[in-house]
């Protein structure tokens, strides 16, 4: 897989290099600083995923965007940006960015949302609130708990925060927080170790077998 950095920060893109060599092990990484380079490197290199900044000298950032968009639609286009007020959000998947990661979410985060534009899904910020509240959910037959909530308690089994669970999940932080919280009550449990026992105890989860 080819893939492109476009940063103006050379510290910032050395370290997201490093962290892409282990995430896509064999696939070439190449970078550029600044929107007018952008759209030629994308033309020469026909990079598989684009990952840009927002606050790249250039051009406004938007018909930046537009542009890629336009002249590559194939491509998959991240912002990584630690401008991720709401606006700057829905203006990016409202050009075609396929998805938004916040700059200040760590390293593992990151990577999982990038996965899941590399298999074809949307991520935006946690705490992006455009989303509709969600409709409340049933509970299975013979489950104590909903398929949602089971979804979050696999992910919590493995360990994952909350805002690793909203971009595994799409969901807003908020909505994981909800999910969590209401799993407790229904387990009766006091945390989150608490609530994958209990879950296990209940054949809501089962164990995996180690490898």
């Amino acid at each position: 897989m080819k893939i492109l950095i476009a940063d103006d920060h050379a510290l910032f893109r050395g370290g997201l290099k490093l962290q892409l060599q282990q995430f896509k092990a064999g696939g070439e990484i190449v970078d550029v600083d600044n929107f007018e380079k952008l759209l030629p490197a994308v033309a020469e290199h026909r990079p598989d995923m684009v990952i840009v900044d927002l606050g790249m000298p250039g051009m406004p950032w938007r018909e930046a965007i537009g542009q890629l968009r336009a002249t590559f639609s194939e491509t998959r286009l991240v912002v990584l940006s630690a401008n991720d007020d709401d606006n700057n959000v829905r203006d990016a998947l409202r050009l075609g960015a396929n998805g938004f990661i916040s700059k200040s979410d760590p390293p593992e985060v990151v990577m999982a949302a990038l996965q899941l534009v590399c298999c074809g899904g949307t991520c935006v910020p946690s705490n992006f609130t455009q989303h509709a509240t969600p409709v409340p959910e049933t509970t299975a037959a013979g489950s104590p708990v909903t398929h949602r909530q089971r979804e979050v308690l696999e992910l919590m089994a493995e360990g994952c925060s909350n805002k690793l669970i909203a971009y595994k999940l799409q969901l807003t932080e908020g909505t994981v927080k909800q999910h969590v919280a209401a799993v407790l009550k229904t387990l009766g449990a006091t945390n989150r170790t608490q609530a994958v026992a209990a879950a296990r105890s209940a054949g809501v989860l089962c164990d995996r077998p180690h490898p």
